[in-house]
């Protein structure tokens, strides 16, 4: 099999700034229409379970229930996209020769320099803000993504060298 080793580093790279934009684009909406989108996601998931499950469930327990629903998701879904992030960095990274410690380091770097753009990027859109819990939670998925591809690189080199 012929692999052309230029060109996946090259999609690997570019998975990552394609997915790097898609951050950007969802840290430039104002917090007011980002929150309306995830609660219409919410309220959806919400009410396709209530009729799923025939639950009984006032008008208010529900409308509780989307809003605490919706303020866990937005914070986890920073840990979510970061974890996405960290698994394309440290696969560009692996792609383009770095082994071990130095692979996981430069992902690292790369995903905690962009969670820290990212908010800074925030401090110019309406209603968002520069917070350094959100940074920590970028850093987290990360660094989960990160020790997933480790992992499962390592499991298939160990395979590899036992058959």
């Amino acid at each position: 099999m012929n692999i052309n080793r230029p060109l996946i580093q090259t999609l690997s790279w570019l998975a990552v700034l394609l997915w790097m934009l898609a951050i950007y684009l969802l840290s430039a909406q104002p917090a007011g229409l980002s929150n309306a989108n995830s609660k219409g996601i919410v309220t959806r998931v919400v009410d396709t379970t209530v009729k799923l499950t025939k639950a009984k469930i006032t008008e208010p327990q529900k409308l509780e229930l989307i809003e605490r629903i919706n303020s866990v998701a937005r914070e986890y879904m920073h840990g979510v996209v970061f974890l996405v992030l960290g698994l394309l960095a440290q696969n560009a990274a692996a792609q383009s020769g770095a082994r071990g410690m130095k692979a996981i380091a430069i992902s690292l770097a790369i995903c905690v320099a962009y969670a820290v753009t990212d908010e800074i990027h925030q401090l110019y859109v309406p209603g968002r803000a520069f917070q350094v819990s959100d940074i920590a939670m970028d850093a987290v998925g990360s660094m989960m993504g990160i020790g997933l591809v480790y992992c499962i690189r390592n499991r298939i080199r160990n395979r590899v060298r036992v058959n």
